[in-house]
């Protein structure tokens, strides 16, 4: 037994994914790191890590995959397991080998177990911790659904100055606390989602990497079609920043390609000098195709976060509540409503005029969205729907207690353009003449110069939706498993549109 807790595949995850239900795991963002990507993130170690660290802290540290590799790389560092879950951490101090206590073995008195969250140890324990230090591991990939907002603010204040927004994940906040908390000598090296290479929630740690010019930054940003997690599509990367230097240091992104079978290896690399304005994002296509801000930009292209504002739709937190058909809003007496739409595949034509919504109506679809007021309760329809929404304790989900009042949703000037953010082959374009309100499930792109929109949004919409477009937009979009495309707000703003199209 004891040699094949020593093996290359570590049963006690295994263990954990039987006693913990899926559903579970994927709340507490608990995902196990394989060897093969071990040896990777080794290898980067050993070739940018200047010295023996003396403190070894693994944030979120599971069944200890980063914990027993680091007290094997570096035996005589005092090594900490951080981490929430008493299952994972009682797994941890279960293994018989070099972490449990035998005569004549040091690994003991080297390893601090702490079931603690890795914010509190942050601030409370890392200050006292002998140096170099080194944060090292693989945080928890808790989305941000997950968060209360109480979490959410204690995560912030943790973050200090580096807070993301709080459309964060839990890995993002324990990467801008650990940056906050690097002191001179010190290094921090995770693996983690790379949402955050060009999210708007990420601006504050891209910034803060971009003009720490004094410290080694690596970003390694493994294949999507890598699934470096068994049975999870979840995108990762290694980002490493080393101990503060006496001279300007690189900025290196590195392509990994491989498999957990046969091991990673890089197949581009690009060192980047820090200069100027931060990036708006950290992507690969960021530095194949410069943004806006840079000197390469040609003159007969300009990007599309120019010539629109990009966001998303409103995210009511309970679409089968606020999202309704014409015929169930006059069932329940309420008129309260505007034109909305949801998903894009229910036109039959590029463009969403009455007519079109018309036809979405009479067929039943859910294309009218509640529109309320603070003071709309007096009404008596209202009123009796917001008890029906009570009892159903639609008031208590996460978006909508957030609200004040809790039924009034964000209001937000209708879009000339509908996107599509995902798809396999493509993504579709629509010209929202009719001015309806999209929910989260799309964007919306309102053109920035409002003399001749709807012409200008005409052209905008024929050419995105060309062959030519569609290349544009495909070489923006994230790569998911099972060849799924997914666009962000922040790389879609980056896509180089020709001038003559909104310039004839």
């Amino acid at each position: 037994m004891l040699d094949v807790i020593d093996g290359p595949v570590d049963p006690l995850a295994l263990i954990y994914e039987r006693i913990v239900a899926g559903h579970r795991r994927r709340q507490l963002g608990t995902f196990f790191t394989a060897p093969s990507v071990l040896a990777y993130i080794r290898r980067v170690l050993d070739k940018s890590l200047p010295s023996t660290p003396a403190t070894v802290v693994d944030p979120g540290a599971g069944v200890g995959a980063f914990t027993t590799a680091a007290l094997e790389w570096w035996p005589a560092a005092c090594v900490h397991a951080v981490d929430v879950n008493l299952v994972t951490l009682g797994l941890l101090a279960a293994r018989p080998k070099k972490i449990q206590h035998n005569p004549g073995d040091s690994f003991r008195s080297q390893l601090k177990i702490r079931h603690q969250d890795f914010l509190d140890w942050l601030t409370v324990t890392w200050p006292g911790q002998s140096r170099p230090r080194l944060i090292l591991g693989n945080p928890p990939y808790t989305r941000h659904q997950q968060l209360s907002f109480a979490d959410k603010m204690r995560a912030q204040e943790a973050c200090g100055d580096l807070a993301p927004g709080l459309r964060a994940g839990l890995s993002t906040y324990f990467l801008a606390a650990g940056l906050r908390s690097l002191g001179p000598q010190d290094s921090l090296c995770l693996l983690i989602p790379f949402n955050w290479l060009e999210a708007d929630y990420g601006k504050s740690i891209r910034s803060h990497l971009w003009k720490s010019v004094n410290r080694r930054v690596e970003l390694h940003l493994f294949s999507n079609q890598e699934g470096i997690f068994p049975g999870a599509q979840v995108g990762a990367m290694v980002v490493f920043v080393g101990p503060r230097t006496h001279k300007r240091e690189p900025m290196e992104v590195h392509h990994v390609t491989g498999n957990l079978a046969d091991g990673f290896s890089v197949s581009e690399s690009l060192s980047l000098t820090r200069k100027g304005v931060t990036p708006q994002s950290f992507t690969a296509e960021s530095w194949a195709r410069p943004n806006k801000d840079s000197q390469y930009v040609r003159a007969s292209e300009v990007p599309l976060g120019e010539l629109v504002h990009i966001r998303r739709g409103v995210a009511t937190g309970a679409n089968r509540f606020f999202l309704r058909s014409w015929s169930e809003w006059q069932r329940v007496g309420v008129s309260q409503t505007v034109r909305a739409i949801s998903r894009l595949r229910d036109l039959s034509s590029d463009v969403l005029d009455i007519e079109a919504h018309d036809s979405l109506s009479q067929a039943g679809l859910s294309c009218w969205l509640l529109s309320l007021t603070e003071d709309s309760a007096s009404d008596a329809a209202i009123s009796s729907l917001l008890e029906e929404g009570i009892r159903d304790e639609i008031n208590e989900r996460y978006l909508c207690r957030t609200r004040k009042p809790w039924y009034v949703l964000e209001r937000i000037v209708p879009p000339d353009l509908l996107i599509g953010p995902m798809g396999k082959q493509g993504f579709r374009i629509v010209v929202n003449s009719v001015g309806a309100i999209p929910t989260n499930t799309l964007y919306g792109m309102r053109m920035r110069k409002r003399g001749d929109t709807g012409a200008s949004a005409r052209r905008l919409a024929e050419w995105m939706g060309s062959p030519s477009g569609q290349e544009a937009l495909r070489a923006r979009a994230r790569r998911h498993g099972d060849g799924l495309l997914k666009l962000e707000p922040g790389s879609l703003a980056t896509v180089l549109i020709p001038r003559h199209v909104v310039e004839p």
